[in-house]
């Protein structure tokens, strides 16, 4: 699915808001004692974080080469 700029950067912050979730989520996991279901909740924040970082970097870069396109 093609996503605008301005769409991409709202999908990171979901992307981001996810992550913190999960990883809080994990956090009272660990704190319950059940350390494998923490990392599985852990591995998915990491994942969101990537992606929400993969999208505001192809938001800049587009942005960019749209700015620097000669008219």
């Amino acid at each position: 699915m093609k996503l605008l700029p301005a769409n991409r950067i709202v999908a990171a912050s979901l992307a981001e808001a996810m992550a913190d979730e999960l990883a809080a989520v994990a956090h009272a996991h660990r704190q319950e004692g059940r350390p494998e279901t923490a990392d599985g909740l852990l591995d998915q924040a990491r994942h969101h974080r990537v992606q929400a970082i993969r999208l505001r970097a192809q938001a800049g870069a587009e942005d960019y080469m749209r700015a620097a396109r000669p008219w």
